[in-house]
């Protein structure tokens, strides 16, 4: 019996369009290094995890000039962002020295700097972290979270942000 095998060429292109029509969440992960400076990205891969305990899930490329900070961080802060604050998202997304300037944040009770005016936010110890390609995976124990659940949440759709209204409860 014979066995014939092929090549795949994935269509890195097609990959980016077909992945970009799965829509997602925004948020802002956060947190301090050692010598208490400020480090942020902007995560389209924020999940819930789990209810008991409670925990979430973000992802980090490993080209992210914060990616070390990450990966010593004891705690982690995630804002889930507004559909007004597409300003903030770009912020975070950018190689920007310094993606705090301009911009309200106070810290949650652990230290990590949460943004104003997010809908939600959620501060925890980072519980693990695993490898997933060319990101690291970090799963966090929620020990804080805030919610304000009125108006609007942003989306990630077809390399767009859009505005979702909140329901009402």
């Amino acid at each position: 019996m014979t066995l014939a095998f092929s090549t795949f060429t994935m269509d890195i292109a097609a990959v980016k369009r077909a992945f970009s029509l799965v829509p997602s969440g925004v948020a802002v992960i956060t947190t301090r290094d050692r010598d208490g400076k400020a480090h942020g990205f902007t995560a389209s891969s924020f999940t819930p995890l789990s209810l008991d305990p409670l925990m979430v899930l973000v992802c980090i490329g490993r080209n992210a000039r914060c990616f070390e900070a990450f990966m010593d961080a004891s705690h982690l802060g995630i804002s889930v962002l507004r559909g007004s604050q597409a300003d903030v998202a770009m912020q975070f997304s950018s190689k920007s020295a310094d993606k705090f300037a301009n911009l309200e944040t106070e810290d949650g009770p652990f230290g990590s700097p949460l943004i104003r005016g997010a809908v939600s936010t959620f501060e925890g110890a980072v519980a693990g972290r695993f490898p997933g390609g060319d990101h690291m995976v970090l799963t966090v124990s929620v020990d804080h979270m805030t919610l304000e659940d009125e108006g609007d949440v942003m989306a990630y759709f077809a390399r767009g942000f859009s505005a979702l209204a909140v329901p009402a409860p």
